[in-house]
């Protein structure tokens, strides 16, 4: 999937907290009209600030009838729309993150592109 897949009212999720935004006029924002430009992504779909934030799943169009209330969550549990694409996940080393102090741990985390799986 690459950035320009995406069209206007698909459901995309982020990685790190499982938000569900929608995609309206070049921006994928929250019930309240906030959140990213697509410019902040890369092709791939990563978060080009916030790597944690990037979009991890993304979901079929759904219907939108002016005048509407965004709700995001209420929309997806009604329309049901279905998952079209999917970051497979990033692979985090057990002992790497062993081996790191807090404060390295902080910032390397803070570069994982979510989801992430750790292994030995």
């Amino acid at each position: 999937m690459k950035k320009s897949d995406l069209k206007d009212f698909m459901i995309v999720e982020t990685g790190y907290d499982n938000e569900k935004l929608i995609v309206m006029a070049g921006k994928v924002v929250d019930d309240e009209l906030n959140g990213y430009s697509l410019d902040d992504f890369t092709d791939e779909l990563v978060n080009k600030i916030h790597k944690p934030e990037s979009i991890s799943k993304v979901y079929e169009s759904v219907s939108l009838r002016y005048p509407f209330e965004l709700n995001i969550e209420k929309i997806f549990s009604e329309q049901k729309p279905q998952i079209i694409w999917e970051r497979k996940p990033t692979k985090v080393s057990k002992q790497l993150l062993n081996n790191m102090s807090k404060k390295q741990m902080e910032k390397y985390i803070q570069g994982i592109i979510y989801p992430c799986v750790i292994v030995d």
